[in-house]
Parts: C-alpha cells; sequence; structure tokens
C-alpha cells in the first residue's frame, strides 16, 4: 500500500513545493495542463475550468505575494479499485508574504489525482477557508441539527 500511496504523495508536495517556489512550471509538471482541470476555492468567483483560466490567476498570484509557505499536515489518499484514480485531503496553513507583512490561514486541500499513461496529474482541486459560525449555525435555524 505504501508502494502505491507515495507517487501521489510525492505529486502533492510537487504542486506545494511550485508555490513555494512560485514557479509556473513546476504547478505545469504536477497537473492536468488541459481542458480537463477543475479547480475551486473558497470565494465565489474562484472556480477555474481548464489549465489556462487556472495558469493566468496563479501567475498573478505569484508575482502578487513575495512568499508563499505551507505549514503541512498528513495527505490522506485512496485509490479506485483499478488503482488510476486517486483521491486525496489535506489541512494546510498558508503563510503568504505581502508587502512584507505575513498573512496566515488554513486552508483545505482536496483534490483527484489521475494515473495518465503511468505519470500522475492532478486533475481537479479544490482549496478553501474554513469559516466558523456561518453554515451551522445558518442550517440549525432551518431544523438541522449536529448534537
Amino acid at each position: 500500500m505504501a508502494d502505491r500511496i507515495f507517487p501521489v504523495k510525492e505529486l502533492i508536495d510537487r504542486y506545494l513545493d511550485a508555490y513555494n517556489a512560485r514557479d509556473i512550471d513546476a504547478l505545469m509538471a504536477a497537473v492536468a495542463t488541459d481542458d480537463s482541470l477543475i479547480v475551486y476555492g473558497t470565494d465565489e468567483g474562484e472556480n477555474w475550468h481548464g489549465w489556462r483560466a487556472f495558469s493566468r490567476v496563479t501567475e498573478k498570484l505569484f508575482h502578487a505575494v513575495e512568499e508563499i509557505r505551507w505549514e503541512r499536515g498528513e495527505p490522506k489518499v485512496s485509490f479506485s479499485a483499478d488503482g488510476n484514480i486517486a483521491w486525496f485531503a489535506e489541512e494546510l496553513v498558508g503563510r503568504f508574504m505581502v508587502l512584507g507583512v505575513e498573512h496566515r490561514s488554513p486552508i483545505r486541500f482536496s483534490g483527484v489525482a489521475e494515473n495518465r499513461g503511468g505519470e500522475w496529474k492532478i486533475v481537479q482541486i479544490h482549496r478553501s477557508v474554513a469559516v466558523e459560525g456561518v453554515t451551522v449555525p445558518y442550517l440549525e435555524s432551518h431544523g438541522v441539527r449536529f448534537d
């Protein structure tokens, strides 16, 4: 099992390291660079379909920040029965340096990777910032209970 997980964990490392280095070419090596790539974030406008759309906004981010660093958790990885699809999730803390000021944010990072001809590529990404006191109180006010 560990042998099967290693390439996907390595892929996740390469993806996150590309942000640390603010290196679009390294990011390109980790994700699908065709129209199959789907990326979602927290905000309403954070949805990109295809490499071209995602790479444009990512390059803007790379130029807007002075530094990106991740405090990592341990990724959880699962596989399809045939072993060619993997899905993963990890809790991160993002540290972003902008105009000399560090901003920190807890980030939920999950995605889907596909083995394409012996090479793993991330094909779907979801990054979101956990918020407190929004969804659960709203649902509870409408009769949904979590206790």
